[in-house]
């Protein structure tokens, strides 16, 4: 695929209005597994340089990996960062830029490759630290690069979306898609830093908002019954992004995933209850996109999990229509869409068969026992339970009737 070369300095542009000014979040540091850090604050873009430098990250080469609406909003002021920076330093860094096409579609081995030809033009060796600044397709992506890139060089994780800085961003999981299914191709590479700038969220427009905080609610009915109660009460102020509101949800969230990190780096158990709603939501995503984003088909796949749980007799029926109802309160989907045509439970179920939580030929799933508590391992499901749940969804897309899970 051809690169796209950014110009030195391209001119900040926003998709909206930033928010007006807000006071700052103070940043707060989150330990995640060896040397990995999360640091969450206001602010941190032009920071990043200088903190780099202190805590001893100074390659020869630092390549700059974003897509062309984050670089055009974003990519000045890192650049203008790095000068400054570079002009006390000894023995500046290089710093080179790659920028992608943003969409899932840059999540693939094409541009994998064309990214690892650009730093060997670009004569990078192992002395090399890669930036990610995107949401969560250049962070998979250029997480990726930095895992097999000479056997594996240093990336720092910059996020610019709430779905990237609640999760994607965090925990070291980096990964391409595939004709067979999203995620399949990758590899576990902690990021030496995440800089989750809250400041950075300002030009994002109200859907990409929420589909980011799907996860966020993920997280609350998982492990965190508080933090559910805090997304369900104060909706309105999380779509606006209000600062004290917002910084305790990301900051909560990504406080939990971190925990499960350092139990269970490489998701051999815990980790995996990280997926509820992504074994049917991943599924919906590969018969769905681009139309629905991945939070939207998380949020789908949250809910009918739930409704399973509970045929299941794990979770009591009345927290299922709670957790729809919370999901529905950010505009998110919560009931099965209308598929493509000829797409159905055997297109469904033949998506989830290639799920990475899947062992001994079994389908497996996080159960979820209430709101904030869940099995620790994913759970075998027999397929029956989980066409049934399927099949009843798409009958209640089909005939405009509410599902299951809502009656």
């Amino acid at each position: 695929p051809p690169r796209l070369r950014p110009p030195p300095a391209p001119p900040p542009r926003r998709a909206r209005e930033p928010r007006g000014a807000m006071p700052a979040v103070e940043p707060r540091e989150i330990p995640v597994i060896g040397e990995s850090l999360v640091v969450v604050g206001d602010g941190l873009l032009e920071e990043i340089p200088d903190r780099l430098q202190k805590a001893g990250l100074t390659p020869a080469v630092f390549v700059i990996i974003s897509d062309r609406t984050v670089f055009g909003h974003y990519g000045s002021r890192l650049l203008a960062a790095f000068s400054l920076a570079a002009e006390g330093a000894a023995k500046p860094a290089r710093v080179v830029t790659y920028v992608i096409e943003p969409g899932e579609p840059s999540k693939s081995r094409d541009v994998k490759a064309a990214i690892e030809d650009f730093m060997l033009e670009s004569r990078c060796t192992r002395d090399t630290a890669i930036i990610a600044m995107g949401g969560g397709v250049v962070g998979d992506l250029s997480g990726f690069v930095a895992s097999t890139y000479m056997r594996g060089v240093p990336v720092v994780q910059i996020p610019t979306s709430v779905m990237a800085m609640v999760d994607s961003s965090v925990g070291g999981k980096t990964a391409i898609n595939v004709p067979a299914g999203k995620n399949l191709i990758g590899a576990f590479h902690q990021p030496r830093f995440v800089f989750a700038d809250m400041t950075l969220l300002a030009s994002l427009a109200r859907r990409e908002v929420a589909e980011g905080l799907a996860e966020a609610i993920k997280m609350g009915v998982i492990r965190d019954a508080s933090l559910f109660d805090l997304m369900e009460k104060e909706s309105e102020k999380m779509l606006a992004l209000d600062q004290a509101v917002a910084a305790q949800v990301i900051y909560d969230s990504i406080r939990h995933k971190a925990d499960v990190v350092a139990l269970d780096e490489k998701e051999l158990g815990l980790r995996a209850t990280l997926n509820y709603g992504h074994t049917i939501g991943h599924a919906v995503e590969a018969l769905m996109s681009p139309a629905m984003l991945h939070g939207e088909c998380v949020s789908v796949g949250c809910v009918l999990e739930a409704d399973l749980a509970a045929r299941l007799g794990k979770l009591p029926t009345e927290a299922v229509p709670r957790i729809r109802a919370c999901f529905e309160a950010y505009g998110l989907p919560v009931g099965m869409p209308a598929l493509p045509e000829g797409k159905g439970v055997p297109e469904l179920m033949g998506k989830m068969a290639v799920d990475k939580k899947n062992a001994g030929g079994k389908i497996r799933c996080t159960i979820i026992t209430g709101i904030g508590t869940s099995i620790d391992c994913p759970q075998p499901v027999e397929r029956e339970v989980i066409e049934a749940v399927l099949r009843d969804a798409l009958d209640a897309a089909s005939s405009g009737c509410p599902s299951p899970a809502k009656r």
